[in-house]
């Protein structure tokens, strides 16, 4: 009988937690430390859909059906949240008119190719790569092309690592848009969570080494964020943390059923969703009482996004289950 991942979602937790105060960062040396080792954060909610999705699109046995609920369930989350976007810049732009409407064909490419939307905010590039992947890995597996995604994936990553940190180092800077997308960034970490399924009855790691490994690369982002200087998205050793992180809930499903495993369970995606426009509505606030100088109110920012940002996906998690027994 197949195994609740208690473990799963306490990781998913952790990042909701730390995608906040990734984006609401907090001021001076602690919010660049903080940043440095939280990029494990998106590429884990890839690896998340890309663990689930093994042999979800197997057509003999109704898998095509499960994927195609996955992918419509995503259309709706991001459809959803960029009207809720929609509708809080137009509010914004007729308070404060400081909203840039000027649409135009190379904005419109960027969006299309590399999921940077022009006037939502831009955390939601996420969600619009995450519904790019599925219907990539869709016309993958329809065509019985899975045997060349791993491949591929791999040399995405060293796309991603000579994008960012590689040119970096030749003095030459290179967008992100070009290697945070949904081919390079995207699919890649999709198809390693993937491969960790498929494979996941012979990764047998010892915890003490899995964690081991997660403390030394979690200090290593640090060194590398020092050595290099700038953040580019997701460091070199990124990669290793997450995929040991990631690994380390797979093979311990039963454990850390918490608190925290509880806000992965049900808030993680609405806290994700929700955060920048708490995030903005503060910064307003902070504004409006001068407080963008002070310190202490700095430190307690990111904070106080978190906890609204969790007390309003409660909300909404009500809400909606609410919504779903009235259906039944």
């Amino acid at each position: 009988m197949k195994q609740y991942n208690y473990c799963l979602d306490f990781i998913k937790g952790i990042a909701c937690i730390f995608v906040v105060f990734m984006h609401c960062e907090f001021p001076g040396i602690m919010g660049t430390v903080v940043q440095a080792i939280s990029r494990f954060c998106v590429p884990l909610f890839f690896m998340v859909s890309g663990y689930f999705c093994y042999k979800s699109t197997n057509y003999q046995d109704n898998g095509s059906w499960l994927f195609n609920k996955k992918v419509i369930h995503i259309l709706k989350i991001t459809i959803n949240a960029s009207l809720f976007y929609l509708v809080f810049v137009i509010i914004q732009s007729l308070l404060f008119d400081n909203i840039n409407w000027h649409i135009t064909i190379g904005r419109i490419c960027k969006f299309l190719l590399f999921n940077t939307p022009p006037i939502i905010a831009g955390q939601y590039w996420f969600l619009f790569a995450l519904l790019y992947v599925y219907i990539l890995y869709a016309i993958i597996e329809r065509f019985g092309l899975l045997k060349y995604a791993y491949p591929i994936a791999a040399f995405m990553f060293l796309v991603y690592i000579i994008m960012a940190q590689g040119m970096h180092l030749v003095g030459i800077s290179v967008p992100n848009m070009f290697y945070r997308n949904f081919l390079v960034e995207g699919f890649a970490f999709f198809m390693l969570g993937h491969w960790i399924h498929k494979n996941q009855s012979t990764l047998r790691i010892s915890n003490h080494t899995l964690l081991f490994t997660i403390v030394i690369t979690t200090l290593l982002c640090l060194l590398e964020r020092y050595l290099l200087g700038r953040d580019f998205g997701v460091n070199i050793v990124t990669i290793p943390q997450v995929f040991c992180l990631f690994l380390y809930a797979v093979n311990n499903p039963q454990q850390h059923k918490s608190v925290i495993q509880e806000v992965g369970k049900r808030y993680s995606m609405y806290v994700y969703i929700l955060h920048p426009f708490v995030w903005h509505v503060l910064e307003y606030i902070y504004e409006h009482y001068h407080l963008e100088t002070n310190t202490p109110a700095l430190y307690a920012m990111p904070i106080l996004v978190l906890f609204i940002s969790l007390l309003l996906s409660h909300i909404v998690y009500l809400g909606n289950a609410k919504l779903l027994t009235q259906r039944k």
